[in-house]
């Protein structure tokens, strides 16, 4: 079983049954869609959201198929799949000897880690150039936002050979404190004058792993290098500079915030559905990712609390989140206010062990 088999495996066993296939694939990949997001939550994968974002859907299917044909799941016609006897024991087998990525975590640090990772590596490349004086060559990364971003940064800096030194000590201090994690993973791929980095899979021969679980790696060593800049922003101000993105990029989505935006403004879901011209369910679906996302959010006015108490109790002895079998036993509570239950009830920011 390759590395990958064993995420969307792991990945199965956590929806169990109650969503398609497809909500791992979506989920992989990143998609910024509340559905996607709610699941990343509801089913405590957040550490893998958005950790493939080129995966096709046809790779997808066919490690799915191989899955199917090998006996380690069950795939039905609705595309939900229930992992077998025998994916059960390899997932136990394969978890007690192989790498898990406990530090990732797609939802809070995917799209920022990109960033990240995309800026420290043409800066090291900037100043390496610098350095030697070589002013002729070809940028690392090509993205004009990247380039841009980067230009901007160096200017802001008059000392240049300082900013090098103090981006070297950072790196260094930041690696330093990341116990058993091989700073290797990132440094193969760091590219300097005359020497560009290794590529995702060279990097991955030289440290002897299969492409698939290198990229795992690498992902679970860059969202734990965000946790420590973090929390020491004082520490490794140069690379928290770097990882800086929009308040937009680290919470909702783009459709969401405009949702919230306007909830803040004191308008109610059916005038928020008129005036942005979506479906109530459309609206609906937003404040289940606000509520997923915003940890203190006040949902007393959608759900009184004895309500929510008694859903939340309802879905523990249930052991469902499937909403048919829940407004079975509630019946006087809307699917709304049982899905916010479940969005309560639901784990958050947990990463899956």
């Amino acid at each position: 079983m390759t590395y990958l088999n064993f995420v969307i495996v792991y990945c199965l066993r956590q929806l169990n049954g109650e969503r398609s296939i497809y909500s791992v694939y979506h989920i992989l990949k990143g998609k910024k869609s509340s559905q996607s997001i709610q699941d990343a939550h509801l089913f405590q994968l957040q550490s893998f959201f958005l950790s493939l974002p080129n995966l096709s859907r046809s790779y997808f299917n066919e490690k799915v198929n191989k899955l199917a044909d090998g006996k380690f799941i069950i795939v039905n016609e609705e595309s939900k799949a229930e992992v077998t006897e025998k994916g059960e024991e390899v997932l136990k087998q394969f978890k007690m000897t192989a790498f898990f990525p406990h530090h990732m975590n797609g939802l809070v640090y995917g799209d920022r880690a990109f960033v990240c990772w995309r800026r420290l590596n043409l800066l090291v490349q900037v100043l390496s150039n610098m350095n030697h004086k070589e002013t002729s060559y070809f940028p690392v990364q090509r993205g004009k936002n990247v380039q841009e971003w980067i230009k901007k940064f160096v200017r802001g800096v008059p000392d240049k050979d300082q900013l090098a030194r103090s981006l070297f000590k950072e790196l260094h201090g930041v690696f330093s404190e990341m116990k058993g994690k091989d700073p290797s993973l990132l440094v193969f791929r760091l590219t300097g004058y005359q020497d560009y980095g290794l590529t995702e899979v060279q990097a991955a021969e030289k440290l002897n792993l299969h492409g698939e679980e290198y990229r795992f790696r690498f992902l679970d060593f860059l969202h734990g290098l965000l946790v420590r800049i973090d929390q020491q922003k004082g520490k490794y101000p140069i690379l928290f500079s770097l990882s800086e993105v929009s308040q937009q990029q680290r919470d909702l989505t783009l459709s969401t915030a405009k949702t919230f935006d306007l909830y803040e403004q004191g308008y109610s879901i059916s005038e928020i559905s008129r005036i942005r011209k979506l479906k109530v369910n459309t609206i609906e679906d937003h404040f289940i990712e606000i509520i997923l996302t915003k940890e203190h959010f006040d949902t007393e006015c959608f759900i009184l609390s004895d309500d929510l108490h008694k859903a939340t109790s309802v879905i523990a002895q249930l052991g469902t989140k499937r909403l048919k079998p829940i407004k079975e036993r509630l019946p006087d509570l809307t699917y709304f206010q049982i899905r916010i239950a479940i969005a309560k009830a639901g784990g958050r920011n947990e990463s899956p062990t």
